[in-house]
């Protein structure tokens, strides 16, 4: 591929994957959440291009992607094996359906059918992590604790990752609690809000997961699922996050970055950043390859 910029106009452009697929050699994985967006048309897809064939276009570009149509839509093993045939080599997490995260109605069949689902990506060895995101009203006490240790039993056969969007939930001994080989917490980036989880770092031993939200602190909690993550990093931010990944990837053998702020392709441009400046960082040769 000839070097050329994304988001230079609204023709989709030719991104040079060069950066970011040399960072798996550090076990560094850059992508972003979701990918199968109707206003990345354009800024990232190019015109005319259908949602099925976006992973196709998608995959030659990022060597891993969070899957969250699981969230909204309990996932049948037909689909994933669509998606895992489309994109053999692929990494996917996969954020757990809101039966679990935000109703918590008790349902277990719900977690019998979608631990199911995911043996199809594990079987494979193309899944990566659980990602169970719970809500901002997700407060940490005794029953809310006892719940996740109930999930982390029942999916202990895969990497489990705990988002807790409330920051009563960071703490020592909470880490200390719940943390083992194949569980960690995430690291967040999101605005600076009383009570909300943001600029955490979890240095996961074997895996580190960090989702780059945005900071727009007017939309977070009066936004909806598209204006709360309307955010363009800038310049400053960018080289702060790419410090942490160096953190995160000096302590795990594995990091997963994705980034959230989805509106307009500006997560695509987020990791190309991303990647861009950690290729040019002197720490990345001292990371054992």
């Amino acid at each position: 591929m000839h070097q050329e910029h994304l988001f230079a106009n609204r023709d989709a452009r030719v991104l040079p994957p060069r950066s970011i697929w040399k960072l798996r050699r550090y076990g560094i994985f850059l992508g972003t959440s979701g990918y199968s967006y109707d206003d990345w048309v354009g800024p990232f897809y190019r015109h005319g291009t259908p949602k099925a064939a976006m992973l196709d276009y998608y995959r030659h570009f990022f060597p891993t992607v969070e899957l969250n149509y699981t969230y909204y839509t309990m996932p049948r093993p037909s689909t994933l094996f669509q998606i895992r045939n489309k994109a053999p080599q692929m990494q996917f997490s996969v954020k757990a359906h809101q039966s679990m995260t935000h109703q918590r109605r008790g349902l277990r069949q719900s977690w019998q059918d979608f631990a199911d689902a995911m043996t199809v990506l594990s079987d494979t060895g193309q899944l990566t992590c659980l990602l169970f995101q719970f809500p901002f009203s997700f407060k940490y006490n005794e029953e809310n604790s006892s719940y996740v240790e109930d999930l982390i039993v029942y999916f202990d056969l895969f990497h489990v990752v705990l988002e807790f969007r409330h920051a009563s939930w960071h703490s020592k001994s909470i880490y200390r609690r719940f943390a083992t080989n194949k569980v960690c917490f995430c690291s967040i980036d999101a605005p600076r809000l009383p009570g909300l989880t943001s600029n955490v770092l979890y240095r996961g031993k074997d895996v580190a997961y960090y989702r780059l939200h945005g900071r727009n602190a007017r939309n977070w909690f009066v936004g909806d699922n598209v204006t709360r993550y309307d955010y363009r990093y800038g310049e400053t931010e960018i080289r702060d996050i790419v410090e942490n990944i160096i953190a995160l990837a000096e302590a795990a053998r594995h990091v997963f970055i994705y980034a959230n702020n989805h509106p307009r392709a500006q997560a695509v441009e987020t990791a190309v950043r991303i990647a861009e400046a950690l290729d040019q960082h002197a720490a990345l040769a001292t990371l054992q390859p």
